[in-house]
């Protein structure tokens, strides 16, 4: 399994369970979540997964595709329901460094 598709599904048992354990081990103590609408730090990422994402019901992460990954970048297609805030496709690009994330951006498809 890619690391994108690991930190990914982590991210997602993250949400069902709002704990955000399963995903610190694949983030470095700098990382940042940068998305159109926001920037979250390490923490704040953590709290957010915690809290089991955007809404009043669970963030839900599906059909991950990792379209290129190798030592130093992935780049991934999935789809996302956020409830109220966001559902449809979004596109990342993750940055590693040590074989962790360090950033993580994401422009919404539609």
């Amino acid at each position: 399994m890619s690391l994108a598709n690991a930190f990914l599904q982590a991210g997602q048992e993250g949400f069902e369970k709002k704990d955000s354990s399963g995903v610190e081990k694949f983030i470095t103590d700098d990382f940042q979540m940068i998305s159109s609408i926001t920037t979250r730090s390490r923490q704040e990422f953590l709290d957010w997964v915690s809290g089991g994402g955007n809404a009043a019901t669970v963030t839900a992460v599906f059909d991950v595709e990792v379209l290129y990954e190798n030592d130093e970048v992935a780049v991934v297609s999935h789809g996302t329901d956020s409830g109220e805030t966001y559902t449809g496709k979004v596109l990342c690009c993750g940055r590693k460094r040590d074989g962790k994330f360090y950033d993580w951006r994401l422009a919404r498809l539609g």
